[in-house]
């Protein structure tokens, strides 16, 4: 059995069929920065079938992120999933001429070594996980402000800065005559 922060699949160890396999790998495994990921788990479903294995991974972390409102750090749940096909030396280049566009990844397995390692797979899982647009759940509550600089005379009438310059310019050509 491989060692629980392992990413690697031995397909040696495998007869033919599904199995499932679930991963702890350390962030250090992973070469995640350890200040914005922790309990990272992971798992491994492998079809393995006529010496090829359909893989797909399921990663999921705590990430701390930093808030796009407020600039506050936060932790949030994040997790992606990916697939990928391994197929031996021998046959990837016929595969690639004849495999529909039904799997993104096709990685061959290593000849005289028929071992899957995950690691790099898993890594850019997590990083794709992270959401594009970071809000604490705190920050969306907040209301936005989305009038900046209006200013009002007497009457409550909002004036342009830039005219309210251009008058008192005026005003003071006027004063100096």
């Amino acid at each position: 059995m491989p060692h629980a922060h392992a990413l690697r699949i031995d397909l040696a160890l495998l007869e033919e069929g599904v199995h499932t396999f679930t991963r702890t790998p350390s962030i250090e495994t992973l070469d995640l920065d350890p200040a914005r990921f922790d309990a990272v788990e992971v798992e491994v479903l492998v079809n393995y079938f006529n010496d090829r294995a359909l893989v797909l991974i399921t990663a999921s972390a705590i990430a701390t992120l930093e808030c796009d409102r407020t600039l506050k750090p936060f932790t949030q749940a994040i997790s992606g999933q990916y697939e990928v096909l391994f197929v031996p030396a021998s046959f990837s280049k016929r595969e690639e001429e004849t495999t529909t566009d039904a799997y993104d990844e096709l990685q061959e397995i290593p000849a005289g070594r028929p071992e899957l390692d995950l690691t790099a797979f898993v890594r850019d899982t997590l990083l794709l996980a992270i959401p594009a647009r970071c809000v604490s759940p705190e920050a969306e509550a907040l209301e936005l402000q989305t009038t900046f600089g209006a200013l009002t005379d007497e009457e409550g009438n909002t004036i342009d800065p830039r005219w309210e310059a251009l008058r008192k310019l005026k005003t003071d050509d006027a004063d100096a005559t």
